[in-house]
């Protein structure tokens, strides 16, 4: 296998998932993952839960999934975020429940960590509470290169001989530095929160060591009303505007 995309934050928007898959059929990809949170704010949780096994992408947890388990978990959400995952949990199969409350907390594939908040294995965990000590997040793990999610903003990481630096991440191609160790922050298909409302999601071709950010129109406005038609806050349809 030589090249991979790699996805996160779906978030219960199906507009934006059968998009971005669309756009994923275009380029042949040998393998796909999702970093979590599938569910979560948006109206469509079943659907695209459906779509992700269907397609066989491999999944690993996200908070949103965890905050499904129990009580304990769905005390860390706000109050809004706790409606919708409560309303969720009815709005999907049993078997899908089981399937979400399964997934790995990190996966390792192709060489790359795969996590939804901080490596090694961290669903909860926001990248940038560490900016200030992402020395220890690097010693952390052991893989040359970490893709994450959570926070929903597209950067990256590079890490060499010990000193740790933030770049940005933009559209198209992006050459990882050799000799170097890489975060990155693939951003969000279902809930942008970067200026940008098009769904994110990235291909990393492993041989060249080359990032190709994809930014991915789709029906924003569906998926907005669907929110606001299942009567949830209105701040998860604003935010993808």
């Amino acid at each position: 296998m030589t090249r991979i995309a790699i996805m996160s934050d779906v978030h219960g928007n199906f507009e934006a998932l059968k998009e971005v898959l669309s756009d994923l059929d275009a380029h042949s990809p040998d393998a796909a993952y999702c970093l979590g949170d599938m569910i979560g704010y948006g109206p469509q949780p079943q659907e695209c839960v459906d779509l992700l096994r269907e397609r066989g992408v491999e999944c690993t947890m996200g908070n949103h999934e965890q905050g499904l388990i129990n009580i304990h978990y769905l005390r860390g959400f706000n109050q809004p975020a706790a409606d919708v995952l409560r309303r969720t949990r009815e709005m999907i199969s049993e078997d899908t429940y089981q399937w979400l409350v399964s997934r790995p907390k990190s996966l390792v594939a192709h060489g790359c960590r795969l996590v939804h908040g901080l490596p090694p294995d961290s669903v909860t965990e926001y990248l940038w509470k560490h900016k200030d000590d992402m020395d220890r997040v690097f010693a952390g793990y052991g893989e040359d290169v970490c893709f994450v999610g959570h926070t929903h903003d597209l950067m990256r990481w590079t890490c060499s001989r010990g000193r740790p630096v933030r770049h940005p991440l933009p559209q198209g191609e992006t050459v990882l530095e050799g000799g170097a160790r890489h975060l990155v922050n693939v951003g969000s298909v279902g809930q942008p929160r970067d200026g940008d409302n098009r769904a994110k999601y990235v291909l990393f071709d492993l041989e060249a060591q080359a990032l190709t950010l994809r930014l991915v129109p789709y029906d924003v406005e569906r998926t907005a009303a669907l929110i606001l038609a299942h009567g949830f806050h209105r701040g998860f349809a604003d935010r993808l505007r």
